[in-house]
Order: structure tokens, then sequence, then C-alpha cells
């Protein structure tokens, strides 16, 4: 398109969350608009906008607080209550929600879209998911700038990457759920496992974080026994209380059953008649456009796979109950669905502070534990879970105090993995936050922690550190992997953005500061934080230099333990999942 008329015509240029945001062929021309569509630090924007001489804002800045995630909620549920298998399951809702990021992400772009006058020129940095969106939303007037490199280099140079983020414990689990999620391999050599002989709590887990929560609560009923049941090896725990017993889903895995055909050949029918009917909406009709669609025929292959070794958990194990602590993730969803189907009670419970996606998805437990009134509160006044499924009860370790340490003189920056979750540039995030930490840390003699999420690379982000630190700077910074175990006996403070080890430092009288303007989550965890008094919001970096005057002030408030963590009675948690348990036999 060629404008001719420069009062009404913009040049308009989108950056992709992977491009750098002064770097590229794009750098070296004149726009008078720019939307970063990942999230950067405000000193990188700042510079940004210097350089361009033009306003230069992430796609966040398009939000209107919670529509377009509600927007979301809209749209999934216009498939929900079809695709039901001979369990009752409704497989759209279950790996719909694998999906919903980048349903946001289109009603994002709409609004982009709807922002642009016919005459405006535009461009996205390189082609992709977010060229050919705006295209369709456009009329195809949207261009994007060639890339550099042969695609299958590209392909190399990502696999590369992923190698060196990862070690080979998580390469090798990465590669096993791409060739055989639903275990059809594995489970060929697979030891069968005896059967418990007393009656257990079911706890799916897939990641560490809720194979933690689940071990909390069972560490809360002692008398009550629970079986955990990790669908990969990251929610392996090697060690557990004795009345947890941990086990493989694999060894459950039914092999070749070809009644599983049919069914797959049924279901298929009625989804393509549903994805018909979707298409109608414009939303999924660009996501039919950009290939949204194409892995769902393979993703319902490999549910029914992993629905049927849950089956088999549930008719060789005397399961009482089930605790699922993420029933977001479809295939620890699976046998909460099941269990409730064949009437056994069911509690939903969630590894983090607060789950944001409740606002788009339904709680089908019958019971949805919130750990203190801030998640209570949450899940009912934003959310719109019934009030009468949220009940008050955290695992009692939540609630356990650290030493009183007058010593304690480490800042720690609870780091998260920002490209997976949000689009965010984590290097830039960094610049905006651990200079000024750095030189605190120094300025007090004491030391700046980087602690990282499991999901975050040692390797990588020691790398961001070393190039966005001075050489003095990097004498006082040390990054940490691993488990939080005793860090946070010597933390002095705590900063972070959302991570929910803001909760963790409440309830340890540990002052912690969130970096609210590097929000990268649309939920409003930082707004609920702030509202129940876990952590203090910094709105600018300039703020950071403004805590040792608000650490001046710092009074933990006890109101504020109890918001967060009331632990359930042994008993309430018996009556609700312990049916047939040890405790209800004893009892009887």
């Amino acid at each position: 398109m060629l404008c001719f008329d420069s009062k009404r015509c913009m040049k308009i240029l989108l950056i992709h969350p992977e491009d750098p945001l002064q770097e590229g062929a794009w750098a070296t021309l004149s726009w008078n608009r720019i939307i970063d569509l990942g999230l950067s630090g405000q000193m990188s924007y700042q510079s940004a906008s210097s350089y361009y001489r033009c306003d230069v804002t992430p796609i966040n800045a398009l939000r209107a607080e919670f529509d377009e995630i509600r927007k979301v909620g809209e749209l999934l549920k216009a498939g929900f209550d079809v695709l039901k298998d001979k369990f009752g399951l409704d497989w759209w809702e279950l790996t719909s929600i694998l999906v919903h990021s980048a349903i946001e992400k289109l009603v994002l772009l709409r609004k982009v879209a709807e922002s642009i006058e016919p005459t405006d020129e535009v461009f996205v940095s390189r082609p992709g998911f977010y060229a050919t969106a705006l295209n369709s939303f456009q009329g195809s007037s949207v261009r994007s700038f060639p890339s550099n490199h042969d695609p299958a280099r590209r392909g190399l140079n990502h696999y590369v990457g992923v190698a060196k983020k990862f070690p080979a414990s998580q390469l090798l689990e990465i590669f096993w759920d791409k060739t055989d999620p639903g275990y059809q391999l594995r489970g060929r050599f697979s030891r069968q496992v005896k059967p418990s002989d007393r009656p257990v709590i079911l706890a799916p887990t897939a990641y560490v974080n809720a194979s933690r929560t689940a071990i909390a609560y069972a560490g809360s009923v002692p008398e009550l026994d629970f079986l955990l049941v990790s669908t990969r090896r990251s929610g392996w725990i090697s060690s557990t209380p004795s009345n947890v017993a941990t086990n493989s889903l694999r060894s459950y895995a039914s092999v070749g059953d070809r009644s599983r055909r049919v069914e797959l050949e049924h279901l298929s029918q009625r989804w393509n008649a549903l994805r018909v009917e979707l298409n109608g909406l414009p939303e999924f009709k660009m996501l039919e456009a950009i290939g949204g669609f194409d892995e769902f025929r393979r993703r319902l292959a490999q549910g029914l796979e992993i629905r049927d070794a849950w089956c088999n958990v549930l008719d060789r194990e005397p399961v009482s109950g089930v605790l699922c602590a993420d029933d977001s993730n479809p295939y620890t969803h699976i046998p909460l669905l099941l269990a409730k189907e064949r009437g056994l009670p069911t509690v939903a419970c969630h590894h983090g502070a607060l789950d944001g996606r409740y606002m788009f998805k339904r709680a089908h437990a019958d019971v949805v534990f919130a750990k203190g009134s801030m998640e209570q509160d949450y899940l009912v006044r934003v959310c719109g879970v019934p009030g009468a499924k949220v009940e008050i009860g955290a695992p009692a370790v939540l609630g356990r105090k650290v030493a009183a340490n007058a010593a304690r003189k480490s800042i720690v920056f609870f780091s998260e993995a920002y490209e997976i979750s949000g689009g965010g540039r984590a290097k830039e995030f960094y610049r905006d936050v651990l200079p000024p930490l750095a030189d605190l840390a120094m300025r007090e003699s004491c030391q700046l922690v980087v602690k990282l999420h499991p999901a975050e690379s040692l390797a990588e982000r020691q790398g961001f550190v070393f190039d966005t630190l001075s050489p003095a700077q990097r004498n006082v910074v040390r990054v940490v992997a691993g488990p939080l175990e005793d860090l946070l006996n010597d933390t002095w403070f705590g900063v972070t953005i959302l991570s929910t080890v803001a909760v963790d430092c409440a309830t340890q009288a540990i002052p912690c500061f969130l970096c609210s303007w590097l929000e990268f989550w649309p939920y409003g965890y930082i707004d609920q934080f702030t509202r129940f008094g876990v952590g203090i919001k910094l709105d600018r970096p300039t703020d950071l230099l403004e805590i040792p005057k608000l650490l001046a002030t710092y009074k933990p408030d006890p109101i504020v333990v109890r918001n967060c963590s009331t632990p359930i009675e042994s008993a309430r948690f018996a009556a609700l999942l312990g049916r047939g348990s040890r405790a209800t036999l004893t009892a009887l």
C-alpha cells in the first residue's frame, strides 16, 4: 500500500516478542507508532521511544482490565458439552485450555486492527502467527520483514537453543512427551504395580509444584493414605512421607486397545461438525487459518490413551477420593472428572497463590480449596466461582515460621520464566530490576540472590546477569536454582513481579516488593496481593531506590498470615475425601 496523504497515513510497526526492539531491518526506518507484541522493561521502552522518536508501547496497554480474559471464556464455552466421550468427558473443554493463550492474542490483535486506519501502512517484524492474524483482520494489507535465515536453519537453531536451556533429564522428558505421551511404547516395558491394600486419596500430578502441594496436604492428615501418580518425570518426588505412595501413570497404561480406535473415529466425526460451527466466530476462524486446530485430532487420540490409563488407576487402586492440584492441566484433570463420574468425592486446589484461569474454566470438583481468604475472595469475586464450592483450607505446613534472625542480609529477587508465561523479555526485566538492587546490596554489604523458577535455565540467566551488571555489581550477585528450602532464613527482603513466593514471604514476616510495571499475566494477581497486604507494590524502576525508606515503616501484620494460609482441620479433610479411609473405618 502506498501512502499519499501524510496527514492521515501512519507507518505502524509491530515487533515480535522474540525480536529486539532496536535491532533488525526495521530499526533503520522511521515509524509513527510501534507496538511491542511482547513485554519489555520500562527503561527499554524509554530508550526505544527516544530512538524511534515515537511511542513504543506493549500490546498489553490495549487491555481493558479483564475484558479480554472474559471474552476468551465466552469463546471457549461456545464448544462446551458437545464433544463428550463414553465417560462423559468433554474433550473440547479439556483440551481447548491449551489454546486459550492463542485465542487471547487474537482478541488483542483484533483490538489492534480496530485501532488502525485503512490508509495506514502496517508491518510486523517477522512472518508467522501475528502477521497472518493481522492480515486476516486487515484484509491482507499487513506486510512483514523477510527472515534472513533459512527455515531449516531456524529450526535447527531452535533445537540447539532448547538443548542449551535444559539438562539431559528434561530433554529426555520433552522427547517422551512428543513421541509417546499416551505410554503406548513405555507402557509395554513398565512394571505392573501391586495395588494398595488400604483406601487411598489419588493425587494426580505432572509437575513438582503440584506434587509438593499434594504432599503438604498429606502431611496435614497423617491418618489418611495418599497415592501420588505422575504423568511425567517432572512430577516425581523421590522422598515422601510414610502415608504417601508414588507411582508413574505409565505403569497403568492400556496398550493397544482396539475399541479406542472406534471411539476416536466417532469423536473425530463429531469434532469435524463442531469445527465448522466454531469457524462461524471470527476468532476461531482466524485460529483455523493459522493452523490452531491442526493438532486437535492428535491430542484427542493421546488424551484417550491417557484417559484409559487413569481408568486403570481407578479400577485397580482402592481410591476413596481425588485431590487435584492442577485442574488446568488436561491430563491431571481427567482423573478428577472420572472419579466424579463414579461418584467419588473430588477436591481441586492450586499449587500457586492464585489461579486466574478460573475466569474461563469451569470448576468441576465438589470443593475448591482456597488456602486463605485472599484466594477465596479472588476465586469468588474476581473469577466468579460459586461461593458454595469454595472452602478455605490450606496445608498445615504452609503456616510454618522461619526462625527469627536479626542478621538477615540477603536481598532475593525471585525470577520467573517470563518468556514462556507472557512473552516477556527477561533480559530487559533484569535491566530494570537488578542494577539498583545490586547497588543497594553493595551499600549494605550484603548479597543479592537471583532465585530461579524451575522452568528457567541457570546458564542462560547467569548470562543475562553478566550482560546486565557491571563487574563490581556482579561480585555481590549469586544465581541459584532448585527448591526454596532455607533461602528465606537469610532473606532481608524479597523482590518479584508476581511470584507465589510473595505469599511465602508474607507468611514469614519478610517484606516483599512487587514490580507492577512488569506484570506479564493479565489476571490481576498483583492487585489481589496488595489488596490483602501481601507484598508492597512498586510502580516504576526508580521506586526500587525507595526500598530502604519503605522498610523503615514496614510492620508485619498477623492478619495477612491468616489471609494467606488458614490450615484445614484433619477431621474436615477426612470428611471431604477420606470416605472409606482408615480414619473413617476406625470411627465406624
